[in-house]
This record gives structure tokens, C-alpha cells and sequence, in this order.
């Protein structure tokens, strides 16, 4: 009986996780792009590859989170 009067669902608590997953990359770019005084070439190259480790790192915590979700749910 208790299981069924929860705060929030599994589906939510999700939902926001992933959000999270998004705003650690953005703070992490903005923070390494914020004070950066070098050549103009090595600011694009290091946006660049930011840009395509974020993507594999929100895939990442996506599909842990969802593993984490599934969890939840079958138990």
C-alpha cells in the first residue's frame, strides 16, 4: 500500500537526473573556456573536443541512470 504513495515516481526522479547529466557538461566547458588566453586555433580545438567528450559522457550517465531506473522498477 505504501508503494503506491511516493513522492515522485521512478519516471520523474529520472527525468531530472538526466537533466543533470546536461548541466554538468555545461558548467564543466564553461568553466574550462572561461579564462582561456592562448591562439584563437587551439580555443576552437579545445571547444571541439569538449564538445565530443560531453556527448559521450551525457550518453554515459543516460544509459547508467536508465540501468539505475530498471533497477528500481523490477525490484
Amino acid at each position: 500500500m505504501f508503494e503506491k504513495v511516493t513522492l515522485f515516481s521512478n519516471k520523474q526522479v529520472a527525468k531530472k537526473l538526466s537533466f543533470l547529466s546536461y548541466a554538468i557538461v555545461g558548467i564543466a566547458v564553461f568553466a574550462v573556456n572561461a579564462n582561456l588566453d592562448s591562439h584563437p586555433y587551439l580555443q576552437i580545438y579545445i571547444t571541439l573536443l569538449e564538445a565530443k567528450l560531453g556527448i559521450v559522457f551525457v550518453y554515459l550517465l543516460n544509459k547508467n541512470l536508465g540501468k539505475l531506473n530498471k533497477e528500481k522498477r523490477s525490484t
